[in-house]
């Protein structure tokens, strides 16, 4: 990562205040946060601003995490693509979503310290 160069960090949840209080938190730990209320809206955004990461919610009202998950894939192998769920995922809805190309799972309500040390690690992992 060149210096001043922040990481580019995409939210795409439906709940405004998850995404806000997500934004604020990975934006004080260095990340340019962008966001989307929509499937639709996270794929358009992610196409503008090439991000590094992209935070997605599994459950969205226009389509699912794992069909965004795919989407975004095609377009890139190096971003890494986090997605969240608020219940239990079986063994197989997890093999789903890294077969798609997912890289990480969260499962809500997690720590969000614990959710920047992760990127954090995987932005490492990315640049070797």
């Amino acid at each position: 990562m060149p210096s001043g160069k922040l990481p580019k960090l995409l939210i795409i949840d439906d709940d405004a205040h998850l995404r806000e209080s997500l934004a604020e938190v990975l934006e004080l730990d260095g990340f340019e946060c962008h966001q989307a209320g929509a499937a639709e809206a996270g794929i358009e955004t992610a196409k503008k601003i090439d991000p590094d990461v992209v935070i997605m919610d599994i459950q969205l009202p226009d389509s699912s995490g794992f069909q965004i998950c795919q989407e975004l894939r095609k377009r890139s192998k190096a971003t890494i693509l986090i997605m969240m769920t608020g219940r239990f995922l079986s063994a197989e809805e997890k093999k789903q979503g890294f077969e798609l190309g997912a890289d990480e799972y969260m499962t809500k309500p997690f720590d969000l310290a614990e959710l920047s040390v992760r990127i954090k690690q995987l932005l490492s992992r990315n640049k070797i």
